[in-house]
């Protein structure tokens, strides 16, 4: 299989920040904005446009460098790359270097420069690069990077941080007798660093990126720590939660009770000390009544567990010898030991009962995804190599995980004929698993040997090159009888690793990872869950987007609660979340607010709060505003005095959950009492309610299965035979057609209103006394700018790739605009880069207007199955429980809901007498558009005059106004509507958008 790279919307607007800030915000810029003040100015525009925060201007020096933040699993090196792409085919750059911190990470951003090259090149329309990775071996590779050609060079930072590195010696002969860095340093390269917390988080890191002589460097990572740098774009996790590219997070926890018949102990918590000695508290099975449960139990030098407990398990262990806080355990006399995370005398048993649940797990997912091409796999992380793979004279055997595996594999495929389904049912338990690890090489005395690493040895590339090499193979589905399906990436579905897949792999149809792991492991909670986040294939390559299936499962070590704890906790050590709000929450933030009459306008620099900037909308000037420590401090102690943070600044559940538009507004009102602006207040509470969000986790537990209640009531048969004909779009209009309309129907081109390019004078007094100078502004002013020479194909390009016509296609619109109004193109020259926006909103408004006109829906002869209507399960605080009064008028005991306003809207239903039947319809159950696949909400039966009955497709929104509606929700609604303007839907009323049941007008 081939993966479909997709076009997605935020990575576009991450590639558009940088490009748009090295430009100065000017489309027609074709050589890259470095002046400092013009590059702050631009930065600064570029922070208002995305929320963001000033950090001052220490970031342009020695070299300017700038953060975009990627959540993991979004596509962080398709954005770099299409970066790159997008620079040079702008400005001209040739010379990128790319930095990565591990060999792992290597390993991903070669697979993907390899992969993309032919890709980018095509949607970029730009010359392919060259890309290499850099080998102290081959190191004459370097003298190609001086020349014209467009070169990337991948590189990890150790590398060249050292001065003993090949790349840092000089050389008396080649390399013109200089050092091999110096061909680098020579280009001034656009240095692109992947994780950079990892590569330049110590001072021989920045040093090393310094030694580059890079003209600018772009630093992407999902964990930023150096905060100095502008943050030109951001898609953290609580944005690509929200969005729905990423999969939803879920964990599975067992938790073992084996009432005191195994001698379990788990150290709590680190030991703290107490006095002069060391206390630890660990989890054991004391005797409570006539049995033994858990209980904390608090051990100091030389107790005894046996007598704390009253267990006889324990009898046996002695006293505590040793309370270790460095390494966290306790030991006992008889060389036991208590650790964090560990579950001493029933990790076996927590092991298998965690590997069955995931195997269950990982048959029942291919049972639902099968026959949507989606190959599901499973990762399971070991604690040492040797309990998966023994190495003996013999030769390497089966470790004790191996066999674990296979053994409840076997038991668990063959427990119930539904799996016999399965393609891979009769595939060998030993082809559906394997290892990958770092690998000794092979010799003459001994054969190749796999080994415990941390992901960051040269030993370990072989795991990576073996895993890269099955990336696509790993992704096409098994099915018996087809050949070149008959593979061994095909048939494996669960795989072991160590720690080298930890970083730089991740595959987007791994749907369970477990970790078997050491207290001493560092694997993070964000690591783990990183591996599986990506929407997942189909045999297509196409990525399949459907919320209730795309969860990735974590099989934790600890409960739901302490997951999500320390997830959090993760979150917040690393920057990404700010759980205290205080002085320096807000500083620094830039917003736009209307200037008042008593301010004056002058141009921000490093030291001022305010500069004035056009308000295309009002008349009023508007001001760019920086957020003071003062307005911080204040707005902080407001959102203490409302009960959102508690009173150390801490942000509660509690306090989120209430933040109501009232809530907002109550908020909004009180700053204004203490002397804020509304404006500013408002921005900051905005800023606020958008930032604090983390990714909702679910519990397992808490989801709950939603029941069939009666398949065969005659409404719903009746119901279903009218609505389940499948339409399929055709659309009739041509290009001649939109450019008719476009120049002679209603919002013509004609009618854009361009405002004209100004250049403000400002004449100032210089002022020097012994201690500073200062300046004092004089008077200004505003001459109006027009480009005569901008050639009008300039226009056409921009355009035609901005709206996907042809060059042709603009160039004859603007002619024949110009023909009706002659000084049209004239007036494109007062401000041609505000033309090419406003263009291109009048020619998609048309396309869209022409594509709802001319749509035309015809019946493809296919139906939907009844039969899909299954139960499912789904999260519980998003399920409507159905009273009993509807149970007869629909079919599911409860309706998964996604507003309030559907809450209501189905509670109207249950108790209006007209409507005789609904159904809340599946999210498979989708009308295709020009504008992407539309799910309407309802379906519905109503009766009339006793007799007459009357079917409804139907659409709940908060209102129905469809000018409070977005474009692309009318675009769906209109095209709904004619969907079941078809032949042969005549019977269907479609209705939308609703709020009550009394807009059906039954």
């Amino acid at each position: 299989m081939r993966i479909n790279y997709e076009k997605l919307p935020y990575q576009h607007e991450a590639v558009k920040s940088v490009v748009d800030t090295l430009s100065g915000h000017n489309d027609l810029a074709t050589k890259m904005v470095l002046e400092p003040e013009q590059l702050d100015e631009s930065v600064q525009e570029t922070l208002l446009n995305n929320n963001q925060k000033y950090p001052g201007a220490d970031y342009l020096k020695p070299f300017p460098q700038f953060n975009i933040e990627m959540e993991t699993g979004t596509g962080k090196t398709m954005v770099y790359l299409q970066t790159i792409m997008a620079l040079h085919k702008r400005f001209n750059e040739n010379k990128f270097v790319i930095v990565v911190p591990s060999r792992a990470i290597k390993a991903g951003v070669e697979d993907s420069l390899n992969k993309l090259k032919d890709y980018l090149s095509d949607i970029y329309n730009t010359d392919k690069y060259h890309y290499f990775v850099y080998d102290s071996k081959q190191i004459a590779e370097l003298q190609n990077f001086a020349g014209s050609n467009f070169e990337i060079m991948l590189t990890t930072v150790q590398a060249f941080n050292k001065s003993t590195n090949v790349i840092n010696q000089e050389y008396n002969e080649g390399f013109f007798g200089g050092r091999p860095l110096d061909q680098i340093r020579d280009a001034h390269p656009t240095v692109i660093i992947d994780e950079p917390q990892s590569v330049d988080g110590a001072k021989a890191g920045k040093e090393a990126i310094a030694s580059l002589s890079p003209k600018v460097t772009l630093r992407y990572s999902a964990t930023h720590k150096d905060k100095q740098y502008p943050m030109l774009y951001e898609f953290g996790p609580a944005q690509a939660y929200q969005a729905h590219m990423v999969k939803h997070i879920e964990t599975l926890g067992t938790e073992v009770n084996t009432n005191g018949n195994v001698a379990f102990v788990q150290l709590k918590e680190k030991p703290r000390p107490i006095g002069n000695s060391l206390q630890a508290k660990v989890i054991a099975y004391k005797q409570v009544g006539d049995e033994y449960k858990k209980k904390t139990i608090t051990l100091n030098q030389n107790d005894s567990l046996f007598e704390k407990t009253d267990n006889p398990q324990y009898k046996e262990w002695g006293k505590v010898v040793e309370i270790n806080r460095a390494d966290d355990f306790v030991e006992f006399e008889n060389g036991n030991q208590a650790t964090l995370g560990n579950n001493e005398g029933e990790a076996q048993i927590w092991i298998q009962s965690q590997m069955e649940a995931l195997i269950k797990d990982h048959l029942n997912r291919e049972l639902a995804m099968q026959d949507q091409g989606i190959k599901v796999l499973s990762l399971i992380f070991l604690d040492e190599v040797k309990n998966y793979r023994i190495y003996t004279a013999d030769g390497a055997k089966k470790g004790q995980y191996a066999e674990l595996f296979e053994k409840i594999y076997e038991r668990v495929i063959h427990s119930n004929p539904k799996y016999k389904k399965l393609y891979n049912y009769n595939v060998p338990v030993d082809e559906v698993h394997d290892g990958y690890f770092a690998q000794d090489k092979a010799t003459k005395k001994k054969p190749a040997m796999y080994r415990d690493t941390k992901g960051d040895t040269k030993k370990d590339e072989t795991a990576y090159d073996a895993i890269m090499q099955d990336k696509e193979g790993l992704l096409t589905q098994y099915i018996p009888g087809k050949s070149e399906t008959d593979t061994k990436a095909a048939k494996l579905r669960f795989i072991f690793s160590h720690s080298a897949l930890r970083e730089g792999w991740d595959n987007p149809n791994v749907f369970q990872i477990m970790t078997i792991t050491t207290p001493k492991n560092d694997l993070t909670r964000r690591q783990k869950i990183g591996r599986g986040l990506r929407i997942p294939v189909n045999q297509n390559g196409e990525r399949v987007y459907n919320d209730r299936q795309n969860v990735v499962t974590i099989y934790a070590s600890e409960t739901f609660e302490q997951f999500a704890n320390g997830l959090q906790k993760e979150y917040l050590q690393d920057g990404v979340i700010s759980n205290k709000i205080d002085e320096n929450t807000f500083a620094g933030l830039i917003i736009k607010k209307h200037q008042s009459d008593e301010e004056d306008t002058e141009i921000l620099n490093p030291d001022s709060n305010k500069f004035s900037v056009p308000d295309e909308q009002s008349e009023q000037p508007q001001v760019m505003h920086k957020i003071t420590n003062e307005e911080s401090n204040t707005f902080a102690e407001v959102l203490k005095e409302t009960k959102i943070t508690n009173s150390k600044g801490v942000v509660t559940v509690q306090g989120m959950r209430s933040l109501t538009k009232e809530k907002k507004q109550q908020i909004v009102n009180k700053a204004a009492e203490k002397g804020l602006e509304e404006e500013t207040a408002t921005s900051m509470i905005d800023y606020f309610a958008n930032q604090y969000k983390v990714p909702v986790i679910e519990n397992r537990q808490n989801k709950e299965h939603v029941k069939v209640i009666n398949r065969d009531n005659p409404y719903l048969n009746d119901l279903w035979e009218k609505i389940a004909k499948k339409v399929i779009y055709r659309v009739e209009f041509k290009e001649e057609t939109l450019i008719n309309d476009i120049v002679n129907g209603s919002n013509p081109l004609a009618d854009i209103q361009l405002e004209k390019m100004t250049a403000v004078q400002k004449r100032a007094k210089i002022n020097l006394n012994k201690t500073n100078v200062s300046n004092e502004l004089i008077s200004t002013n505003t001459e109006h700018l027009e480009n005569s020479d901008l050639p009008i194909l300039d226009i056409t390009r921009q355009l035609a790739d901005q709206v996907g016509l042809t060059k042709q296609a603009i160039a004859k619109m603007i002619l024949e605009t110009n023909k009706k109004n002659p000084n049209f193109i004239d007036s494109i020259k007062l401000n041609p880069a505000l033309f090419v926006q406003r263009a291109k909103q009048n020619i998609k408004a048309h396309e869209s207007k022409l594509l709802n006109q001319s749509l035309v829906y015809v019946l493809n002869g296919e139906t939907w199955s009844k039969d899909n209507l299954k139960s499912f399960n789904a999260a519980k605080n998003t399920l409507w429980v159905v009273p009993d009064k509807g149970l007869k008028k629909t079919l599911f005991d409860k309706i998964a809901v996604d507003s309030d306003e559907e809450r209501k809207f189905a509670n109207q239903l249950v108790n209006e007498d007209k409507i005789k039947y609904f159904l809340k319809l599946p999210h498979w159950f989708k009308i295709p558009t020009p504008f992407g696949n539309y799910n309407p909400d309802w379906a519905i039966l109503a009766g009339k005059d006793g007799s007459q009955r009357l079917y409804f497709i139907a659409e709940t929104k908060s209102t129905t106004d469809r000018t409070k509606l977005r474009n692309d929700e009318n675009a769906r609604i209109d095209a709904g509507k004619r969907a079941y303007e078809a032949e042969g839907l005549e019977d269907v009323i479609f209705k939308a958008p609703v709020v009550v049941v009394g807009n059906l007008e039954i």
